[in-house]
């Protein structure tokens, strides 16, 4: 595994060479001390991710990502599970602020456009005392959740697992697990439904296969032993400082914990729990060191300026000093002689004579001036 070391602190480990992950896109460390985590298997084509600010981690899972964009703008963490999949035909954009996160579980299945984001984009504050009303919140999705096309994720949604949202929906609350939720914003409309990701577009009227499905895969159910409580999760990242403290404990519980109901719930169950018990995996990993190449220290813009004075300089000397030798004598009787030469059928060397006497003339009077 690399840990590739870019300036001010900033982090990106991947479990193979950059080149093979990042397909036409772009990571863009603005401020310090932030860490992108990238899975094996994992292939991020077109998209751009830009850490604004400080202390903020991005972990992306195995799968393929194509065409997003996400802005971190300080102490976020971002969290894409395995092999959760984007359609690739628009972009998706995700606006993480005020230290809140998105934390999307395992085999997600998001349409196109789909946008995400934890604040609302200005302030709301009371009229009578003057508090604000409108704080920014973490969202939450967890494993396999279908998320149909047009639809927006506002801060405080909690999406849980095995639950559907249908087409051109507002994402603004809880949506239990094994329920079917649509609208703006989106309520609950049936539930006691699991989904299967297989598509039937080619699927005849007389073919009986997609009828019945009598796995128990995509039920899920609550258990408190095993429920990863955002809550919980919340209040632990939280009390960490540091960015490197939180891809840990983002790693061992979250990425390692492989339980099938992590992220199941349903109303009225227990919800302030703590977290299940974890091990400190990700200590164990071995990294190779990968030191980024200093950037060649661009000119300043009065640097710049001064350059291209001192070329414009260079040229106009030797400007000056062709022109000089173009107006020697023995220059443009060279000059003549090559006329002469390439007419001479013509008489080009009898024209030649008379050339040089009006040259030698023309020399004289302009030495006297």
């Amino acid at each position: 595994m690399q840990k590739h070391i870019r300036e001010n602190g900033n982090v990106i480990y991947s479990y193979e060479s950059l080149e093979n992950v990042l397909n036409n896109s772009n990571i863009n460390f603005i401020g310090n001390n932030n860490i992108l985590f990238l899975s094996s298997n994992l292939k991020l084509n077109d998209s751009t991710i830009t850490f604004n600010n400080n202390n903020s981690i991005g972990f992306l899972c195995s799968g393929r990502i194509d065409k997003l964009t996400v802005d971190l703008h300080n102490d976020n963490v971002l969290y894409i599970g395995e092999y959760s999949y984007f359609n690739p035909n628009s972009h998706r954009y995700m606006a993480l602020a005020e230290t809140k996160n998105i934390i999307i579980g395992n085999k997600c299945l998001f349409s196109n456009p789909i946008e995400f984001h934890t604040l609302d984009w200005h302030l709301i504050y009371d009229n009578e005392n003057g508090i604000r009303l409108n704080q920014s919140k973490s969202i939450y999705i967890g494993d396999h959740v279908w998320v149909g096309a047009d639809t927006y994720f506002l801060k405080g949604s909690m999406v849980y697992s095995g639950a559907i949202i249908g087409a051109r929906s507002l994402v603004t609350r809880n949506y239990y697990s094994n329920t079917v939720n649509a609208g703006n914003p989106a309520k609950q409309i049936k539930d006691n439904v699991f989904w299967h990701e297989d598509c039937p577009k080619d699927n005849s009227n007389n073919d009986k296969k997609y009828l019945f499905y009598y796995d128990d895969n995509f039920k899920y159910t609550y258990s408190q032993n095993e429920f990863l409580s955002p809550k919980a999760i919340e209040e632990k990242l939280d009390s960490l400082n540091t960015a490197q403290e939180k891809l840990e404990f983002i790693y061992d519980a979250i990425y390692c914990n492989k339980n099938k109901n992590r992220f199941a719930y349903f109303k009225d169950m227990p919800y302030d729990i703590p977290l299940p018990k974890y091990e400190e995996k990700f200590k164990l990993l071995k990294f190779e060191e990968v030191k980024q190449e200093p950037p060649i220290p661009q000119p300043t813009p009065q640097e710049q300026i001064k350059i291209l004075q001192d070329k414009i300089k260079e040229l106009e000397t030797s400007n000056q000093k062709a022109l000089k030798i173009k107006n020697h004598l023995s220059y443009k009787l060279g000059e003549a002689l090559i006329r002469a030469n390439k007419n001479w059928y013509k008489g080009g060397y009898i024209k030649f004579i008379f050339e040089v006497i009006r040259i030698n003339k023309e020399h004289k009077n302009s030495s006297r001036t």
